[in-house]
């Protein structure tokens, strides 16, 4: 009854996502409801396994060339991710609809591996489809790239000998093997410091567009948007706004 009940729900809460349209300029907007920060410190104070309920089990994106959805549902026990309990097994997997044709990848391993219990909470997209990017909710984010031509996912490492990965992933409009990132390390920045970058999918390459110096000011949850010749960093309450020329 309980897999019959989620997957009506689901269903249900899909087909009500897949009615509202989301445009280019607001891509990086996701269906879904804020997932609290002390998640995880919450659940370390319950022993017994349990459904992690901090977190969305479905988020929705839709583009003008692609629909993705997440379907998640997450055991923890202790503050840890449990594969399953009680024969029902932790997942996480990703749908998207593209050219007709409705693929399905299972991204689980990554949470298992990172013990990422709070799940997906931010997805966004290239402007034909090519890459879907999924980014982790943890202190330090992880963001996963989906290649839709091939249906295969990768980490996207900053520096991959110290876990540290991007974060707030926003593709450029005109280029779609190009995006901008924050370094998740920087999180809450160091010094007072966070750096916007950009990366070049293809090459691997990594610029710097220019630093963010400001105290006291985390970039979890920000938002980044280009314009024709400038790029924005936006903080989560929209109080700061850093404009970048590139």
């Amino acid at each position: 009854m309980k897999k019959l009940f989620i997957a009506l729900l689901i269903l249900t809460l899909f087909l009500s996502g897949c009615g509202s349209e989301t445009s280019e300029d607001s891509r990086s907007k996701i269906q879904t409801t804020q997932i609290s920060d002390t998640a995880k410190n919450n659940s370390e104070n319950i022993d017994a396994p349990h459904i992690n309920q901090h977190i969305p089990q479905l988020i929705t994106y839709n583009g003008n060339h692609v629909s993705a959805w997440v379907n998640q549902f997450l055991f923890v026990e202790n503050g840890d991710l449990k594969e399953s309990y009680d024969g029902d097994k932790s997942y996480i997997k990703l749908s998207y609809a593209k050219d007709n044709a409705i693929k399905t990848i299972d991204l689980t391993s990554y949470a298992l591996k990172y013990d990422l219990i709070n799940g997906i909470d931010y997805i966004t997209a290239s402007s034909s489809g090519k890459y879907i990017v999924l980014e982790f909710s943890q202190d330090v984010p992880i963001s996963v790239i989906v290649d839709t031509d091939t249906n295969k996912s990768n980490i996207l490492w900053y520096d991959e000998s110290k876990k540290e990965s991007m974060m707030r992933i926003s593709f450029n409009p005109n280029n779609e093997d190009e995006f901008a990132f924050l370094p998740s390390v920087e999180v809450n920045g160091p010094n007072g410091s966070h750096f916007l970058k950009l990366y070049e999918i293809k090459t691997h390459k990594i610029n710097t567009v220019g630093e963010i110096s400001e105290k006291d000011i985390t970039m979890q949850n920000s938002l980044i948007q280009w314009d024709k010749n400038t790029i924005n960093v936006i903080s989560l309450d929209r109080s700061k706004v850093f404009t970048f020329t590139y």
